[in-house]
């Protein structure tokens, strides 16, 4: 019984720990803060409110960064591509930057990873 249970949280763990949240938290293109939330799950993606099915399509590498590469929706697809690693921009002399950056559907932003 014991074996069963320990197995059984496992598989509960895997599954949770599987969905990624970001708080997105800087556009790059127009040099301005926003805020919203994007929660990466195996199937499904939530950008704010709106819930999209997902699908991952593989790796990009560009300019030394590692890219994880998805499609959503249904019907005229969307991109979607999160870097693996946390970057640093620098905007001006006295302002940096850092989060992940996330590509939506060729608009650039800086996002903080939540705590899942």
């Amino acid at each position: 019984m014991k074996k069963i249970l320990i197995f059984l949280m496992l598989i509960i763990s895997s599954i949770a720990a599987s969905a990624t949240s970001y708080r997105v938290k800087y556009d790059v293109i127009n040099q301005r803060s926003t805020s919203f939330i994007v929660k990466v799950e195996p199937n499904r993606l939530t950008i704010g409110s709106n819930v999209y099915t997902l699908r991952q399509m593989g790796t990009i590498t560009n300019s030394g960064l590692l890219f994880n590469s998805y499609t959503y929706g249904s019907g005229y697809y969307g991109l979607l591509a999160i870097s693996t690693t946390s970057i640093t921009v620098e905007m001006n002399r006295f302002l940096k930057l850092a989060g992940y950056a996330i590509i939506i559907n060729n608009k650039l932003y800086l996002a903080d990873k939540i705590c899942q």
